[in-house]
Protein backbone atom coordinates (compact mmCIF):
# COMPACT_ATOMS: atom_id res chain seq x y z
CA UNK A 1 0.00 0.00 0.00
CA UNK A 2 1.74 3.52 -1.18
CA UNK A 3 1.73 5.80 1.83
CA UNK A 4 2.88 9.60 1.33
CA UNK A 5 6.27 10.52 3.01
CA UNK A 6 3.76 11.96 6.19
CA UNK A 7 1.93 8.67 6.19
CA UNK A 8 5.41 6.85 6.22
CA UNK A 9 6.49 8.91 9.49
CA UNK A 10 3.32 7.54 11.58
CA UNK A 11 3.56 4.06 10.20
CA UNK A 12 7.52 4.08 11.20
CA UNK A 13 7.06 5.62 14.57
CA UNK A 14 7.53 2.51 17.69
CA UNK A 15 5.20 4.66 19.93
CA UNK A 16 2.37 2.32 21.39
CA UNK A 17 -0.59 5.68 21.03
CA UNK A 18 -0.23 7.42 17.92
CA UNK A 19 -2.35 10.62 17.10
CA UNK A 20 -2.59 12.09 14.10
CA UNK A 21 -5.15 15.26 13.14
CA UNK A 22 -4.84 16.40 9.98
CA UNK A 23 -6.98 18.11 7.29
CA UNK A 24 -9.47 16.44 4.88
CA UNK A 25 -8.22 14.35 2.12
CA UNK A 26 -5.22 13.86 3.69
CA UNK A 27 -5.35 9.62 3.54
CA UNK A 28 -6.34 9.22 7.59
CA UNK A 29 -8.46 6.48 5.76
CA UNK A 30 -5.79 4.73 3.88
CA UNK A 31 -3.34 4.91 6.59
CA UNK A 32 -5.64 3.52 9.21
CA UNK A 33 -5.87 0.22 6.59
CA UNK A 34 -2.56 -0.21 6.55
CA UNK A 35 -2.07 0.07 10.40
CA UNK A 36 -4.92 -2.14 10.82
CA UNK A 37 -3.17 -4.58 8.45
CA UNK A 38 -0.12 -4.32 9.62
CA UNK A 39 -0.76 -5.31 13.20
CA UNK A 40 -3.72 -8.44 12.10
CA UNK A 41 -0.66 -9.67 10.08
CA UNK A 42 -0.24 -11.17 13.55
CA UNK A 43 -1.68 -14.74 13.78
CA UNK A 44 -4.96 -14.33 16.35
CA UNK A 45 -5.17 -10.63 16.84
CA UNK A 46 -7.99 -8.55 17.55
CA UNK A 47 -8.45 -5.35 16.29
CA UNK A 48 -10.94 -2.85 16.47
CA UNK A 49 -11.92 0.19 14.44
CA UNK A 50 -14.03 2.84 16.13
CA UNK A 51 -15.76 5.97 14.76
CA UNK A 52 -18.76 7.61 15.83
CA UNK A 53 -21.55 5.33 14.68
CA UNK A 54 -21.63 1.91 13.20
CA UNK A 55 -23.51 3.61 10.10
CA UNK A 56 -20.28 5.78 9.80
CA UNK A 57 -17.62 2.61 10.10
CA UNK A 58 -19.44 0.98 6.83
CA UNK A 59 -19.51 4.02 4.93
CA UNK A 60 -15.77 5.45 5.62
CA UNK A 61 -13.89 1.95 5.84
CA UNK A 62 -15.60 -1.58 5.28
CA UNK A 63 -15.33 -1.37 1.39
CA UNK A 64 -11.92 -0.29 1.06
CA UNK A 65 -11.09 -2.81 3.99
CA UNK A 66 -12.48 -5.32 2.29
CA UNK A 67 -10.63 -4.72 -1.09
CA UNK A 68 -7.32 -4.44 0.77
CA UNK A 69 -7.98 -7.89 2.53
CA UNK A 70 -9.43 -9.70 -0.40
CA UNK A 71 -6.34 -8.21 -2.13
CA UNK A 72 -4.02 -9.84 -0.10
CA UNK A 73 -6.20 -12.93 0.33
CA UNK A 74 -6.50 -12.44 4.08
CA UNK A 75 -9.69 -12.91 4.55
CA UNK A 76 -11.22 -16.17 5.45
CA UNK A 77 -14.90 -15.27 6.65
CA UNK A 78 -16.37 -11.86 6.11
CA UNK A 79 -19.17 -11.18 7.89
CA UNK A 80 -21.40 -8.36 6.66
CA UNK A 81 -24.24 -7.93 9.30
CA UNK A 82 -21.67 -7.57 11.89
CA UNK A 83 -18.99 -5.65 9.83
CA UNK A 84 -16.11 -7.90 10.67
CA UNK A 85 -13.73 -9.95 9.01
CA UNK A 86 -11.63 -13.18 10.27
CA UNK A 87 -8.04 -13.51 8.40
CA UNK A 88 -6.41 -17.06 7.48
CA UNK A 89 -4.16 -16.51 10.62
CA UNK A 90 -7.04 -16.04 13.13
CA UNK A 91 -6.72 -12.40 13.47
CA UNK A 92 -10.29 -10.73 13.74
CA UNK A 93 -10.88 -7.36 12.33
CA UNK A 94 -14.32 -5.63 13.79
CA UNK A 95 -15.48 -2.34 13.01
CA UNK A 96 -17.69 -0.46 15.35
CA UNK A 97 -19.63 2.44 16.46
CA UNK A 98 -19.07 4.51 19.47
CA UNK A 99 -22.83 5.21 19.76
CA UNK A 100 -23.11 2.67 22.72
CA UNK A 101 -19.59 2.28 24.03
CA UNK A 102 -21.06 0.01 27.06
CA UNK A 103 -21.49 -2.44 24.21
CA UNK A 104 -17.94 -2.28 23.67
CA UNK A 105 -16.90 -4.03 26.93
CA UNK A 106 -15.41 -6.87 27.65
CA UNK A 107 -13.34 -7.67 24.87
CA UNK A 108 -9.42 -8.09 24.98
CA UNK A 109 -8.19 -5.96 22.31
CA UNK A 110 -4.38 -5.66 20.75
CA UNK A 111 -4.81 -2.32 18.40
CA UNK A 112 -7.52 -0.10 17.86
CA UNK A 113 -8.24 2.90 15.26
CA UNK A 114 -10.49 5.72 16.27
CA UNK A 115 -11.55 7.25 13.66
CA UNK A 116 -12.89 11.27 13.85
CA UNK A 117 -11.86 10.90 17.70
CA UNK A 118 -13.21 14.15 18.89
CA UNK A 119 -16.85 12.97 17.66
CA UNK A 120 -16.39 10.15 20.29
CA UNK A 121 -17.20 10.15 23.88
CA UNK A 122 -14.37 10.54 25.67
CA UNK A 123 -15.07 7.76 28.30
CA UNK A 124 -15.61 5.43 25.07
CA UNK A 125 -11.43 5.79 25.22
CA UNK A 126 -10.79 5.99 29.15
CA UNK A 127 -13.84 3.70 30.29
CA UNK A 128 -14.18 0.99 28.04
CA UNK A 129 -11.34 0.76 25.23
CA UNK A 130 -8.24 1.38 27.15
CA UNK A 131 -8.89 -0.90 29.60
CA UNK A 132 -9.33 -3.59 27.06
CA UNK A 133 -5.80 -2.85 25.67
CA UNK A 134 -4.33 -3.54 28.99
CA UNK A 135 -3.58 -7.25 29.65
CA UNK A 136 -2.23 -7.18 25.92
CA UNK A 137 -0.45 -4.28 25.46
CA UNK A 138 -2.26 -3.28 22.59
CA UNK A 139 -1.69 0.10 20.41
CA UNK A 140 -3.95 2.56 19.41
CA UNK A 141 -3.93 5.08 16.86
CA UNK A 142 -6.58 8.19 17.13
CA UNK A 143 -7.15 10.02 13.96
CA UNK A 144 -9.41 13.02 12.99
CA UNK A 145 -9.73 16.38 11.43
CA UNK A 146 -9.05 19.37 13.77
CA UNK A 147 -11.53 20.02 15.85
CA UNK A 148 -10.22 23.22 18.21
CA UNK A 149 -8.74 22.89 21.48
CA UNK A 150 -11.55 22.46 23.62
CA UNK A 151 -12.01 18.31 23.34
CA UNK A 152 -10.63 15.68 23.97
CA UNK A 153 -8.49 14.69 20.91
CA UNK A 154 -6.53 17.87 21.55
CA UNK A 155 -5.86 16.56 24.87
CA UNK A 156 -4.64 13.34 23.29
CA UNK A 157 -2.63 15.05 20.80
CA UNK A 158 -0.73 17.31 23.59
CA UNK A 159 0.39 14.04 25.25
CA UNK A 160 2.37 13.26 22.13
CA UNK A 161 3.40 16.56 22.25
CA UNK A 162 4.47 16.90 25.99
CA UNK A 163 6.84 13.85 25.59
CA UNK A 164 4.48 11.90 27.52
CA UNK A 165 6.23 7.99 27.35
CA UNK A 166 4.26 5.73 24.69
CA UNK A 167 2.89 8.81 22.98
CA UNK A 168 3.59 10.48 19.80
CA UNK A 169 1.40 12.84 17.36
CA UNK A 170 1.34 14.79 14.32
CA UNK A 171 -0.55 17.66 12.73
CA UNK A 172 -0.61 17.36 8.83
CA UNK A 173 -2.62 19.54 6.14
CA UNK A 174 -4.47 18.39 3.19
CA UNK A 175 -1.94 19.60 1.36
CA UNK A 176 0.57 17.52 3.29
CA UNK A 177 -0.79 14.33 2.76
CA UNK A 178 0.09 14.18 -1.27
CA UNK A 179 -3.30 13.31 -2.41
CA UNK A 180 -5.15 16.61 -3.80
CA UNK A 181 -4.09 18.87 -5.90
CA UNK A 182 -3.08 22.44 -5.57
CA UNK A 183 -5.80 23.03 -7.84
CA UNK A 184 -8.14 21.40 -5.45
CA UNK A 185 -7.17 22.78 -2.28
CA UNK A 186 -7.19 26.71 -3.63
CA UNK A 187 -10.93 26.94 -4.00
CA UNK A 188 -11.21 25.68 -0.18
CA UNK A 189 -9.17 28.19 0.74
CA UNK A 190 -10.72 30.94 -0.96
CA UNK A 191 -14.22 30.12 -0.40
CA UNK A 192 -13.50 28.96 3.04
CA UNK A 193 -15.11 25.38 2.60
Amino acid sequence: MKLSEPQKTVANSKSRFRVVIAGRRFGKTMLSIREICYHARIPNRDIFYITSSYRAAKMIVWKPLKKRLLQLQWAKKINESELSIVLVNGSTISLKGAENGDALRGVSLDFVVFDEVASVEESVWTEVIRPALADRQGGALFIGTPQGKSNWSYDLWRLGQDGVDDWNSWQFTTKQGGWVTDEEIVPFIVTGK
